[in-house]
């Protein structure tokens, strides 16, 4: 008699257990959707279906978050578009853009969001029917809590970008100027992140300020990376101080090859190495080896020994020095033989000097 009412017992628990995990979530309901997560409170995104054919169940309920997020992003991208920011906030940001927009052009985002965008807050659930094996999501976030988290994202993007330019202005004062171009570079897709932030966060807080939407610190940050972008427009110098000869008589080609070479790195030359980030210092000259004759054809060869140094203005510190020795030959003579020395030599140094002065 016990274990018949120990049996029902169990039976009548997991009744009552498979009877509440098929009991449907509010949401799955249109009007207590609505009524729950009203348009005024949130933004919103529902989409039910059923398994495609030979779709796997969790394939299919990712599908269709998938398309829950997208209808909310939807709905808040046409909030957008319908939202008209008032004249002062308008002219604020198209002012903070300027000629700052010309620098960042490849990094630009669109002024009109797109379901792409990254909502902050955006929570997604799913729920299967077990009898029809129909799977609803439901996307949702609370326009409070979005704004909230639109703030921080603003914040923590600016504080992003700060740290940034810190460090742009320790390169440029190590005089590492090509790591400080590159990281300027890598810092102007932040405001891309801030601009859209602050663009969403207008459209969804009818109270937005300069304040919440930290307009005056992203002027400032604006102001300071567009100075440190025109600082290091070719601000790189470098002084090539180069002797480089053929038995007595000067091989101007390896000095302009160089020069030519390293032009490409978006860089001044000068002649004072005072003035200069990097100086460059190549001694170079051709010495006779032999001569190999067969029949009457005589092949002339010659050794030419390039010494090079490298110096960093900024710390005084010699940072590379060696010698380069390439062989040439020629049917000519041993200028011609040099000369051929001198091109296998030239291009050995040019990549040794660039790979220096981009540390």
């Amino acid at each position: 008699m016990k274990k018949i009412i120990l049996t029902t017992l169990v039976c009548w628990a997991m009744s009552a257990v498979s009877a509440f995990a098929q009991m449907p979530p509010t949401w799955s309901d249109y009007d207590m959707r609505q009524l729950e997560y009203p348009d005024s409170e949130y933004f919103t995104g529902y989409a039910e279906g059923t398994p495609m054919t030979g779709e796997r169940q969790e394939v299919a309920t990712q599908r269709l978050k998938d398309a829950a997020r997208v209808e909310a992003l939807s709905t808040i991208r046409v909030h957008v578009k319908n939202n008209t920011t008032n004249n002062a906030l308008s002219q604020t940001l198209r002012s903070s853009e300027g000629t700052f927009r010309q620098s960042m052009r490849e990094f630009a985002s669109s002024t009109t969001t797109s379901v792409d965008i990254k909502i902050p807050g955006l929570q997604i659930e799913a729920w299967r029917d077990l009898q029809t094996g129909t799977i609803a999501a439901f996307a949702y976030v609370k326009k409070s809590t979005l704004i909230r988290q639109l703030e921080k994202q603003i914040t923590v993007a600016l504080t992003k970008v700060e740290m940034s330019l810190d460090q742009i202005d320790q390169l440029i004062a190590t005089g590492q100027k090509l790591q400080a171009r590159s990281a300027a570079e890598k810092a102007l897709p932040l405001f891309a992140e801030v601009d859209e932030a602050q663009k969403l966060l207008v459209a969804v807080d009818a109270d937005a300020t300069e304040e919440t939407l930290m307009l005056p610190e992203t002027r400032q940050l604006q102001q300071r990376l567009m100075a440190m972008v025109a600082q290091l427009k070719n601000a790189l110098t470098i002084c090539i101080q180069c002797d480089a000869s053929i038995f007595g008589t000067n091989y101007p080609t390896l000095s302009s090859t160089l020069q030519g070479h390293l032009s490409k790195l978006g860089c001044n030359f000068v002649s004072d190495p005072s003035t200069a980030d990097w100086v460059v210092d190549i001694s170079a000259q051709a010495r006779e080896y032999n001569t190999m004759t067969m029949g009457n054809v005589s092949t002339y060869f010659v050794y030419v020994d390039a010494n090079v140094s490298v110096t960093k203005t900024a710390t005084g510190q010699r940072v590379y020095e060696n010698m380069f020795t390439e062989k040439g030959g020629h049917t000519h003579n041993y200028e011609q033989a040099a000369r051929d020395a001198y091109k296998y030599v030239t291009p050995k140094i040019c990549q040794v000097v660039e790979e220096q002065v981009k540390q």
